[in-house]
């Protein structure tokens, strides 16, 4: 059977087409960019709603499918969401943000480059985490966000990331 977690919950109805405004919570950001359905509890049933298309920042607008009135979208003002626990993303890719600091002295591994040397920091910016470290002879900044570690091995003390090409040469 699914377990459902909650990410957040539908806002209001937003035009006349349908679409609805959530407000996801931060830690979800990600779940729900990569997400194609979301549940919401209607009349005691998880109903699945299929997402057609969004747009906007943390505050998305949703189109469902099948959801096509003002009338149809104002059901679900104030409802809250829920995604499949198996439809989150790996367990790796959700790292509670206050064992960021844990990673002081593990090495930072990347699938491409390899091994790019050891975590000399954490410094907290707003929305996240970065790790400061000394890559070919200059200090370097690798956001810590969750899309980009792949695992954590903390016996190894390694972190291993898939970071966008080119960010190291900023």
């Amino acid at each position: 059977m699914d377990k459902y977690i909650p990410i957040g919950r539908v806002s209001k109805s937003h035009g006349v087409d349908g679409a609805v405004k959530l407000k996801i919570k931060e830690r979800y950001w990600d779940d729900f960019a990569e997400a194609k359905i979301l549940f919401v509890e209607l009349v005691g049933k998880t109903v699945p709603y299929f997402i057609e298309e969004f747009r906007g920042g943390h505050d998305p607008i949703v189109k469902f499918e099948d959801l096509n009135s003002r009338e149809a979208a104002q059901v679900l003002g104030g409802k809250e969401l829920f995604m499949r626990e198996s439809d989150l993303l790996p367990e790796a890719a959700t790292v509670n943000v206050e064992q960021y600091e844990r990673f002081v002295g593990y090495q930072l591994v990347d699938q491409e480059l390899g091994n790019l040397g050891v975590i000399d920091e954490i410094v907290e910016s707003p929305g996240q985490h970065l790790a400061m470290l000394d890559y070919q002879g200059r200090e370097v900044v690798v956001p810590l966000n969750p899309v980009f570690i792949q695992s954590v091995d903390h016996k190894a003390k390694k972190v291993q990331v898939d970071l966008p090409e080119g960010l190291l040469d900023l």
